[in-house]
């Protein structure tokens, strides 16, 4: 568990970096930037999971969502974090959810300073991060439930990122004609 946290922060680092380090030299605006983060080469595999298994890991099957590239070949997606809406940038290179502390409480969940305890490191340096488990995720009738995720303050991710934890419980995720496509 601990390699497993250690190789999620580092996913998140490289990407709140690139993000950052866009935004700060004023080569993108935010959501351009944030687009660049990830390259197109990204794994994009199917995530595909035993069915039997995965509904027992709380993915709810029967829907499948069709996300279009943007500009720069990445996916962004509105997805509802317990009943709440958040705007998220999917990246197949995050092994965890990774939810700015604003959205997180938004969606009535709440950590203490004491909770970031996982360090990260960002363009600004290294900061901690607060592991939690979310209830929920749900994508246009996709819902996934107990998604771990890390809560990391607003100045150090400055977008939410959809990570393997949500993915990997989706029957599968493909990239196909400039399109990415969830079924769940």
């Amino acid at each position: 568990m601990r390699s497993e946290l250690l190789a999620a922060a580092a996913c998140i680092g490289v990407t709140v970096g690139t993000v950052k380090h866009f935004d700060s030299h004023g080569q993108a605006p935010a959501r351009e930037a944030a687009e660049a983060a990830i390259e197109q080469n990204s794994v994009i595999a199917a995530a595909t999971a035993n069915a039997q298994g995965s509904k027992s890991n709380g993915a709810y099957y029967g829907r499948e969502v069709r996300l279009a590239a943007g500009p720069n070949h990445q996916y962004f997606v509105t997805a509802a974090i317990n009943s709440r809406p958040a705007s998220f940038l999917v990246d197949t290179g995050a092994s965890f959810v990774a939810l700015r502390d604003s959205d997180a409480r938004k969606a009535n969940i709440y950590v203490s300073w004491s909770d970031y305890k996982h360090a990260v490191r960002t363009a600004n340096g290294e900061t901690k991060a607060a592991l939690i488990d979310i209830d929920r995720i749900e994508i246009d009738g996709i819902r996934v439930e107990n998604v771990k995720a890390f809560i990391l303050p607003d100045e150090q991710l400055g977008v939410n990122l959809l990570g393997m934890s949500f993915l990997s419980k989706l029957e599968s995720v493909e990239q196909r004609g400039g399109e990415l496509v969830l079924k769940g």
